[in-house]
């Protein structure tokens, strides 16, 4: 072998080696395209319902909700009761703060997370005004809420045969102790997803989650979002493809016409500080659907149930139950969970 042949052999080697290592988890996914008139039809205009969203999810959520508070026990046990309802395996992380988290089908070996923080920023000491924290982040557990009643009678029937998602399942987890005491610092904020994350890492639990989806700042008519890693950039894009292809097709409500999946990227910048960090620096992808630009009401005392907007809610949960169904590879076409 020549000098130069074997110099190129070597280049090729590192070269592969270094593309092999940097490829993540969630690069090369595979994901269900649902077109089919009827499945979208009923994922999007037969499961909304926003008299129920509010009553039934989000309303018991509208009021302050500081970590150690009888109020925060009270919307935790209402976000247990709601998933015990629906018979998924409900268990807790508990040390000063309470992190529920509920598993649709604990026996399969790789699980989809989708996750939110439910506790409210204390700003007593500050100022007077009450401090709910609509957007930040009730409407997101509220959002999660509803996936999962929505979706449960697919997730029962399972997924496409011979599909990728016979290996999965969806756990929901909600965080509290997401909001820092006095100001933000590694020590002080998202206390329930650092001891989870600790805790999950000893029991050896995090292998199993393929990617860890982050609801945070939902709710006004000024909610955006960009795609914030490289490592689940697909990911994002088909909640662009799905969103485009809803609002093209009239799936959504036509009444929030901005788009809420924008093509703004933020890979370099390290990502927003949120209850992700402690599992993506334990190496789990991370799909953080965060409004960037934080919408206008972000800590404010304006940020209440008086300036969501149920269209952009509406709309960004048809967009969601569509791509949690395309990622678990679930049936929506079929007839058996479809009202008659």
């Amino acid at each position: 072998m020549s000098r130069e042949l074997w110099f190129l052999c070597v280049c090729l080697l590192i070269l592969l080696t270094a593309c092999s290592q940097g490829k993540t988890k969630s690069q090369g996914k595979p994901l269900r395209w649902v077109t089919k008139k009827e499945a979208l039809e009923y994922l999007t205009h037969g499961m909304t319902d926003m008299s129920q969203f509010h009553s039934n999810h989000l309303d018991p959520m509208l009021v302050e909700r500081i970590s150690g508070t009888p109020a925060n026990t009270r919307v935790k046990e209402h976000i247990v009761k709601r998933m015990k309802d629906l018979g998924w395996t409900v268990e807790e992380d508990t040390f000063e703060d309470d992190t529920p988290f509920a598993t649709q089908n604990p026996d399969r070996a790789k699980r989809v997370v989708l996750a939110c923080h439910y506790d409210s920023k204390d700003f007593r000491t500050k100022e007077k005004k009450e401090f709910i924290g609509a957007i930040d982040s009730a409407v997101p557990c509220a959002i999660l809420l509803e996936t999962a009643k929505q979706l449960d009678c697919l997730l029962r029937k399972g997924p496409k045969e011979k599909s990728a998602g016979e290996e999965l399942t969806l756990q929901l987890v909600f965080f509290d102790g997401e909001e820092a005491f006095e100001h933000w610092t590694a020590t002080d904020s998202i206390y329930g997803a650092r001891h989870l994350a600790a805790k999950w890492e000893r029991e050896s639990q995090l292998s199993k989650i393929r990617e860890l989806i982050l609801l945070d700042l939902i709710g006004t008519r000024d909610t955006r979002f960009i795609s914030h890693f490289d490592s689940t950039n697909q990911l994002y894009e088909h909640l662009m493809k799905v969103e485009n292809h809803l609002r093209n097709n009239n799936y959504l409500t036509g009444r929030h016409r901005e788009t809420i999946f924008t093509s703004n990227r933020g890979f370099g910048r390290g990502g927003i500080q949120d209850d992700h960090i402690p599992f993506l620096r334990r190496g789990v992808d991370v799909l953080h659907l965060i409004s960037t630009p934080f919408p206008t009401v972000w800590h404010q005392t304006s940020d209440n149930g008086s300036n969501l907007d149920d269209d952009l809610i509406d709309d960004f949960s048809r967009i969601f139950r569509v791509f949690v169904s395309n990622l678990l590879h679930l049936s929506p076409e079929k007839i058996g969970c479809r009202k008659k």
